[in-house]
């Protein structure tokens, strides 16, 4: 959502559940945090991931990046042909992108 100034803004979200400040509030989150954050959950709703647990076919993790990528750059807000994506590890994928706010780095795990 971008708020009354122009920024990019949202709820932060830890471990699946919104993060509370020491009021009890919601805590806000701003500019490529937002993100980020926008990026894992778009990520683990594609149901992309889910596909690779116990996976053993490369061309098949292989395809799933690829996607991935194409997922990732479709956001407005990311530069096209700046993802990528490093799953050298089987249990966490690392996405670097260029955004119109700048670099973008997030993990995600499978």
């Amino acid at each position: 959502m971008i708020s009354e100034n122009g920024q990019w803004q949202d709820i932060l979200i830890t471990d699946r559940d919104i993060t509370l400040d020491a009021a009890g509030l919601p805590e806000m989150i701003t500019e490529r945090p937002t993100i980020s954050q926008d990026i894992v959950h778009m990520i683990m709703e594609s149901g992309l991931l889910i596909d690779l647990i116990g996976e053993r076919s490369m061309s098949r993790w292989a395809d799933n990046m690829n996607q991935i990528e194409v997922l990732v750059e479709d956001d407005t807000r990311i530069i096209p042909g700046t993802v990528q994506i490093d799953w050298n590890n089987p249990e966490n994928i690392h996405i670097y992108a260029k955004s119109v706010l700048g670099d973008i780095k997030v993990g995600v795990p499978v």
